[in-house]
Protein backbone atom coordinates (compact mmCIF):
# COMPACT_ATOMS: atom_id res chain seq x y z
CA UNK A 1 0.00 0.00 0.00
CA UNK A 2 1.74 3.26 -1.26
CA UNK A 3 2.10 6.11 1.99
CA UNK A 4 0.20 8.85 2.29
CA UNK A 5 0.82 12.66 2.95
CA UNK A 6 -0.71 15.83 3.94
CA UNK A 7 -0.96 18.62 0.45
CA UNK A 8 -2.88 21.50 0.06
CA UNK A 9 -5.11 20.68 -2.36
CA UNK A 10 -7.76 23.16 -4.97
CA UNK A 11 -10.78 21.13 -5.35
CA UNK A 12 -12.86 23.18 -7.33
CA UNK A 13 -12.52 27.23 -8.28
CA UNK A 14 -12.91 28.59 -4.70
CA UNK A 15 -12.23 25.35 -2.52
CA UNK A 16 -9.00 24.72 -1.19
CA UNK A 17 -8.14 23.10 1.79
CA UNK A 18 -5.48 20.64 3.44
CA UNK A 19 -6.25 16.62 1.84
CA UNK A 20 -4.53 14.10 3.99
CA UNK A 21 -4.79 11.35 1.02
CA UNK A 22 -2.18 12.14 -1.37
CA UNK A 23 0.11 9.63 -2.24
CA UNK A 24 4.01 10.54 -1.07
CA UNK A 25 5.24 9.86 -4.24
CA UNK A 26 7.88 7.21 -5.14
CA UNK A 27 11.19 8.29 -6.40
CA UNK A 28 12.66 6.85 -9.49
CA UNK A 29 16.65 5.44 -10.10
CA UNK A 30 17.93 9.71 -10.82
CA UNK A 31 15.25 11.17 -8.47
CA UNK A 32 15.32 12.00 -4.55
CA UNK A 33 12.43 12.43 -1.91
CA UNK A 34 12.49 15.61 -0.53
CA UNK A 35 10.64 16.79 2.76
CA UNK A 36 8.51 20.21 2.44
CA UNK A 37 9.72 22.55 5.26
CA UNK A 38 8.01 25.98 3.47
CA UNK A 39 6.22 27.12 0.79
CA UNK A 40 5.63 30.57 -0.67
CA UNK A 41 2.07 31.54 -1.60
CA UNK A 42 2.03 32.76 -4.71
CA UNK A 43 0.37 36.33 -5.00
CA UNK A 44 -0.61 35.18 -8.51
CA UNK A 45 -0.93 32.23 -9.95
CA UNK A 46 -1.38 30.34 -6.54
CA UNK A 47 -4.38 32.94 -6.32
CA UNK A 48 -5.51 32.33 -10.05
CA UNK A 49 -5.58 28.50 -9.12
CA UNK A 50 -7.78 29.10 -6.78
CA UNK A 51 -9.93 31.03 -8.31
CA UNK A 52 -9.90 29.38 -11.81
CA UNK A 53 -8.99 31.78 -13.50
CA UNK A 54 -5.39 30.45 -14.75
CA UNK A 55 -5.18 28.21 -18.20
CA UNK A 56 -3.61 24.66 -18.99
CA UNK A 57 -0.57 26.85 -20.76
CA UNK A 58 0.66 28.18 -17.64
CA UNK A 59 0.57 24.80 -16.23
CA UNK A 60 -2.55 24.25 -14.37
CA UNK A 61 -3.19 20.11 -14.39
CA UNK A 62 -6.95 19.83 -13.57
CA UNK A 63 -8.92 20.08 -10.00
CA UNK A 64 -8.27 18.81 -7.80
CA UNK A 65 -4.86 19.41 -8.47
CA UNK A 66 -1.77 20.11 -5.37
CA UNK A 67 -1.00 23.52 -4.96
CA UNK A 68 2.49 25.56 -5.26
CA UNK A 69 5.88 25.91 -6.86
CA UNK A 70 7.89 28.07 -3.88
CA UNK A 71 8.46 25.20 -1.80
CA UNK A 72 11.44 24.90 -0.04
CA UNK A 73 12.94 21.33 1.36
CA UNK A 74 15.49 18.75 2.31
CA UNK A 75 16.45 16.20 0.64
CA UNK A 76 15.63 12.77 2.82
CA UNK A 77 16.36 9.83 0.23
CA UNK A 78 18.06 9.37 -2.98
CA UNK A 79 17.63 7.07 -5.83
CA UNK A 80 20.22 4.07 -6.73
CA UNK A 81 22.12 6.17 -9.91
CA UNK A 82 21.69 9.66 -8.05
CA UNK A 83 25.22 10.91 -7.63
CA UNK A 84 25.28 15.05 -7.09
CA UNK A 85 22.70 14.89 -4.69
CA UNK A 86 23.38 14.38 -0.77
CA UNK A 87 20.77 13.38 2.35
CA UNK A 88 20.73 17.10 3.97
CA UNK A 89 21.03 19.57 0.10
CA UNK A 90 18.49 21.57 0.04
CA UNK A 91 16.20 22.46 -2.62
CA UNK A 92 13.38 25.35 -3.81
CA UNK A 93 10.42 24.16 -5.89
CA UNK A 94 10.09 20.39 -4.99
CA UNK A 95 7.75 18.47 -7.87
CA UNK A 96 5.22 16.27 -8.09
CA UNK A 97 4.68 14.33 -11.49
CA UNK A 98 1.56 15.25 -12.99
CA UNK A 99 -0.05 12.35 -12.71
CA UNK A 100 0.11 12.52 -8.39
CA UNK A 101 -2.27 9.04 -7.87
CA UNK A 102 -5.61 9.01 -5.88
CA UNK A 103 -6.85 11.57 -8.97
CA UNK A 104 -5.09 14.39 -7.79
CA UNK A 105 -3.13 16.10 -10.62
CA UNK A 106 0.00 18.79 -9.73
CA UNK A 107 -0.36 22.67 -10.34
CA UNK A 108 3.87 22.65 -9.63
CA UNK A 109 2.92 20.82 -6.71
CA UNK A 110 5.51 21.95 -3.56
CA UNK A 111 2.33 22.25 -1.27
CA UNK A 112 2.84 18.76 -0.15
CA UNK A 113 4.43 17.20 2.88
CA UNK A 114 7.15 15.50 0.20
CA UNK A 115 7.95 16.10 -3.28
CA UNK A 116 10.53 15.26 -5.52
CA UNK A 117 13.82 16.61 -7.19
CA UNK A 118 15.51 14.88 -9.98
CA UNK A 119 19.64 14.63 -10.62
CA UNK A 120 20.05 16.08 -13.75
CA UNK A 121 23.78 16.13 -13.94
CA UNK A 122 23.65 12.53 -13.71
CA UNK A 123 21.06 12.12 -16.02
CA UNK A 124 23.23 14.58 -18.77
CA UNK A 125 26.09 11.97 -18.14
CA UNK A 126 24.15 8.84 -18.44
CA UNK A 127 23.18 10.00 -22.12
CA UNK A 128 19.82 11.64 -21.69
CA UNK A 129 18.68 15.00 -22.89
CA UNK A 130 17.03 17.88 -21.46
CA UNK A 131 13.78 16.73 -22.73
CA UNK A 132 13.82 13.25 -21.16
CA UNK A 133 14.39 14.94 -17.49
CA UNK A 134 11.73 15.80 -15.11
CA UNK A 135 11.71 19.03 -13.83
CA UNK A 136 14.49 19.82 -15.96
CA UNK A 137 15.12 23.58 -14.78
CA UNK A 138 12.63 23.99 -12.48
CA UNK A 139 14.49 22.58 -9.30
CA UNK A 140 17.87 24.66 -7.79
CA UNK A 141 19.73 23.53 -4.98
CA UNK A 142 20.36 26.18 -2.20
CA UNK A 143 23.22 27.05 0.65
CA UNK A 144 22.36 26.33 4.09
CA UNK A 145 23.04 29.70 5.49
CA UNK A 146 19.41 30.68 3.98
CA UNK A 147 17.29 29.11 6.22
CA UNK A 148 13.78 27.26 4.86
CA UNK A 149 11.29 30.14 5.49
CA UNK A 150 13.66 33.11 3.84
CA UNK A 151 14.64 30.44 0.91
CA UNK A 152 10.66 30.10 0.05
CA UNK A 153 11.40 33.91 -1.63
CA UNK A 154 14.13 32.38 -3.81
CA UNK A 155 12.04 31.71 -6.80
CA UNK A 156 9.88 34.99 -6.87
CA UNK A 157 13.25 36.90 -6.01
CA UNK A 158 14.80 35.24 -9.08
CA UNK A 159 11.86 35.93 -11.58
CA UNK A 160 11.66 39.32 -10.57
CA UNK A 161 15.23 39.25 -11.40
CA UNK A 162 15.45 37.99 -14.44
CA UNK A 163 12.30 40.12 -15.77
CA UNK A 164 14.43 42.93 -14.74
CA UNK A 165 17.81 41.78 -17.21
CA UNK A 166 14.78 40.48 -19.46
CA UNK A 167 13.06 43.71 -20.06
CA UNK A 168 15.91 45.29 -20.94
CA UNK A 169 16.72 47.86 -17.97
CA UNK A 170 19.86 49.58 -18.31
CA UNK A 171 21.39 52.54 -17.01
CA UNK A 172 20.24 55.62 -16.68
CA UNK A 173 16.36 54.33 -17.74
CA UNK A 174 13.14 56.24 -16.33
CA UNK A 175 10.61 53.19 -14.99
CA UNK A 176 6.87 53.06 -13.92
CA UNK A 177 5.88 50.02 -12.33
CA UNK A 178 2.04 49.41 -11.14
CA UNK A 179 1.91 47.69 -7.92
CA UNK A 180 4.23 47.47 -5.18
CA UNK A 181 3.22 43.85 -3.77
CA UNK A 182 6.07 41.58 -3.43
CA UNK A 183 6.81 41.38 -7.39
CA UNK A 184 6.48 45.02 -8.29
CA UNK A 185 8.58 45.81 -5.18
CA UNK A 186 11.09 43.38 -6.13
CA UNK A 187 11.34 44.10 -9.66
CA UNK A 188 11.66 47.96 -8.50
CA UNK A 189 15.07 46.84 -6.46
CA UNK A 190 16.25 44.83 -9.20
CA UNK A 191 15.74 47.34 -11.89
CA UNK A 192 17.43 49.98 -9.65
CA UNK A 193 20.10 47.19 -9.38
CA UNK A 194 20.39 47.18 -13.58
CA UNK A 195 21.42 51.28 -13.65
CA UNK A 196 17.79 52.46 -13.56
CA UNK A 197 18.13 55.86 -12.57
CA UNK A 198 14.50 56.65 -11.69
CA UNK A 199 11.66 54.56 -10.41
CA UNK A 200 8.06 55.39 -9.63
CA UNK A 201 5.18 53.08 -8.59
CA UNK A 202 2.09 52.92 -8.14
CA UNK A 203 -0.84 51.10 -5.50
CA UNK A 204 -3.52 52.05 -3.10
CA UNK A 205 -2.00 50.41 -0.20
CA UNK A 206 -0.22 53.09 2.06
CA UNK A 207 2.20 50.16 4.16
CA UNK A 208 3.03 48.79 0.78
CA UNK A 209 4.04 51.83 -0.75
CA UNK A 210 6.30 52.73 2.13
CA UNK A 211 7.95 49.58 1.98
CA UNK A 212 8.77 50.12 -1.70
CA UNK A 213 10.75 53.07 -0.31
CA UNK A 214 12.34 51.40 2.46
CA UNK A 215 13.30 47.93 0.56
CA UNK A 216 13.53 49.52 -3.03
CA UNK A 217 15.00 53.01 -2.56
CA UNK A 218 12.18 54.02 -5.58
CA UNK A 219 12.03 57.48 -6.25
CA UNK A 220 8.43 58.18 -6.22
CA UNK A 221 5.35 56.79 -5.25
CA UNK A 222 1.78 56.93 -6.33
CA UNK A 223 -1.13 56.08 -4.63
CA UNK A 224 -3.98 56.25 -7.31
CA UNK A 225 -6.53 56.37 -4.70
CA UNK A 226 -5.57 59.76 -3.38
CA UNK A 227 -3.98 61.21 -6.98
CA UNK A 228 -5.08 59.98 -10.43
CA UNK A 229 -1.90 58.46 -11.95
CA UNK A 230 -2.10 61.28 -15.04
CA UNK A 231 -2.23 64.05 -12.76
CA UNK A 232 0.92 62.93 -10.41
CA UNK A 233 3.18 61.78 -13.88
CA UNK A 234 1.66 65.49 -15.07
CA UNK A 235 3.35 64.67 -18.44
CA UNK A 236 6.50 62.31 -17.49
CA UNK A 237 7.39 59.58 -20.31
CA UNK A 238 9.32 56.47 -19.54
CA UNK A 239 11.45 54.39 -20.59
CA UNK A 240 9.83 51.42 -19.43
CA UNK A 241 6.31 51.10 -17.81
CA UNK A 242 6.18 47.67 -16.11
CA UNK A 243 1.95 46.14 -15.41
CA UNK A 244 2.92 43.55 -12.04
CA UNK A 245 -0.77 43.65 -10.90
CA UNK A 246 -1.85 41.47 -13.89
CA UNK A 247 -4.63 43.40 -16.03
CA UNK A 248 -4.54 44.31 -19.87
CA UNK A 249 -6.16 47.40 -19.53
CA UNK A 250 -2.88 48.42 -17.21
CA UNK A 251 -0.77 47.73 -20.56
CA UNK A 252 -2.84 49.93 -22.47
CA UNK A 253 -2.90 52.98 -19.34
CA UNK A 254 0.19 52.81 -19.13
CA UNK A 255 1.71 52.43 -22.84
CA UNK A 256 0.68 56.51 -22.58
CA UNK A 257 3.27 56.93 -20.38
CA UNK A 258 5.74 55.67 -22.78
CA UNK A 259 8.74 57.39 -24.73
CA UNK A 260 8.79 56.94 -27.79
CA UNK A 261 9.87 54.02 -28.93
CA UNK A 262 9.56 52.81 -24.80
CA UNK A 263 8.13 49.82 -23.79
CA UNK A 264 4.93 48.65 -21.65
CA UNK A 265 6.35 45.63 -20.06
CA UNK A 266 3.59 42.69 -18.87
CA UNK A 267 4.66 40.95 -15.47
CA UNK A 268 1.74 40.37 -13.14
CA UNK A 269 -0.33 37.09 -14.04
CA UNK A 270 -3.39 37.64 -16.72
CA UNK A 271 -6.62 35.90 -16.05
CA UNK A 272 -7.82 33.11 -18.43
CA UNK A 273 -10.82 35.26 -19.45
CA UNK A 274 -8.95 38.46 -19.79
CA UNK A 275 -8.33 38.94 -23.68
CA UNK A 276 -9.15 42.59 -24.23
CA UNK A 277 -5.66 43.63 -25.22
CA UNK A 278 -6.62 45.70 -28.21
CA UNK A 279 -2.93 46.98 -29.98
CA UNK A 280 -4.86 49.71 -31.19
CA UNK A 281 -4.97 51.35 -28.29
CA UNK A 282 -1.29 51.16 -26.91
CA UNK A 283 0.75 54.18 -27.55
CA UNK A 284 2.21 55.05 -31.18
CA UNK A 285 5.70 54.09 -31.66
CA UNK A 286 6.20 51.77 -28.73
CA UNK A 287 6.70 47.82 -27.78
CA UNK A 288 4.81 45.38 -25.66
CA UNK A 289 7.20 42.81 -23.95
CA UNK A 290 4.49 39.45 -22.43
CA UNK A 291 6.54 38.10 -20.01
CA UNK A 292 4.07 36.48 -18.03
CA UNK A 293 5.28 32.61 -17.87
CA UNK A 294 9.13 33.72 -16.14
CA UNK A 295 12.33 33.03 -18.69
CA UNK A 296 15.51 32.50 -17.42
CA UNK A 297 14.93 32.78 -13.34
CA UNK A 298 16.44 29.45 -12.79
CA UNK A 299 19.77 30.76 -14.35
CA UNK A 300 19.96 33.82 -12.43
CA UNK A 301 19.36 32.65 -8.99
CA UNK A 302 22.99 32.10 -8.12
CA UNK A 303 23.54 35.45 -8.50
CA UNK A 304 20.06 36.68 -6.60
CA UNK A 305 21.61 33.93 -4.11
CA UNK A 306 24.82 35.93 -3.91
CA UNK A 307 23.16 39.39 -3.37
CA UNK A 308 21.19 37.41 0.04
CA UNK A 309 24.43 36.19 1.18
CA UNK A 310 26.43 39.67 0.83
CA UNK A 311 23.13 41.13 2.26
CA UNK A 312 22.40 43.52 -0.56
CA UNK A 313 18.86 41.52 -0.15
CA UNK A 314 17.02 40.88 2.76
CA UNK A 315 14.33 37.93 1.76
CA UNK A 316 12.45 39.09 5.04
CA UNK A 317 11.86 42.43 3.32
CA UNK A 318 8.91 40.73 0.77
CA UNK A 319 6.81 39.10 3.02
CA UNK A 320 4.81 39.73 6.30
CA UNK A 321 2.89 36.30 7.64
CA UNK A 322 4.09 33.13 8.00
CA UNK A 323 1.53 30.42 9.05
CA UNK A 324 1.00 27.08 9.28
CA UNK A 325 0.17 25.36 5.94
CA UNK A 326 -3.07 23.94 7.96
CA UNK A 327 -4.10 27.94 7.90
CA UNK A 328 -4.07 28.59 4.21
CA UNK A 329 -7.54 28.96 3.35
CA UNK A 330 -6.82 31.96 5.98
CA UNK A 331 -3.55 33.09 4.73
CA UNK A 332 -5.65 33.42 1.11
CA UNK A 333 -8.03 36.01 2.46
CA UNK A 334 -5.24 37.72 4.35
CA UNK A 335 -3.54 38.32 0.50
CA UNK A 336 -6.69 38.44 -1.26
CA UNK A 337 -7.82 41.59 1.63
CA UNK A 338 -4.25 43.33 1.01
CA UNK A 339 -3.82 42.63 4.69
CA UNK A 340 -0.60 40.47 4.20
CA UNK A 341 2.78 41.87 1.34
CA UNK A 342 2.95 38.06 1.09
CA UNK A 343 2.47 35.25 3.16
CA UNK A 344 5.12 32.08 3.71
CA UNK A 345 3.63 28.60 4.57
CA UNK A 346 5.59 26.76 7.79
CA UNK A 347 5.03 22.96 7.28
CA UNK A 348 7.09 21.94 10.32
CA UNK A 349 4.65 23.42 12.45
Amino acid sequence: MKKLMKAVVVIAPGQVEVRNDVPVPEIGDYECLVKTHACGLCNGTDLQVIAGTIEEKSGFGGFPTVLGHEGAAEVIEVGRKVRHIQVGDRFIHNNLRPDVGNGYSKTFGSMAEYGLVCDHEAMAEDGFTPSEMPFYKKQKQFPKEIDYIDAAMLLSLAESHSAAVNFGTKKGDSVLIYGAGPMGTALAMFMKLQGAEKVSIIDSVPERLANAIRVAKVDRIINFMETPVANAINGEEFDLVVDAVGRSQILVEGSQYLKPFGKVCSLGVLRKDDMMINVGQLKWNTSLHMLNWPYGEYDIMPQTIRYILEGSINPKDFYSHVMPYTDVREAVELVRARKALKVILNFDI
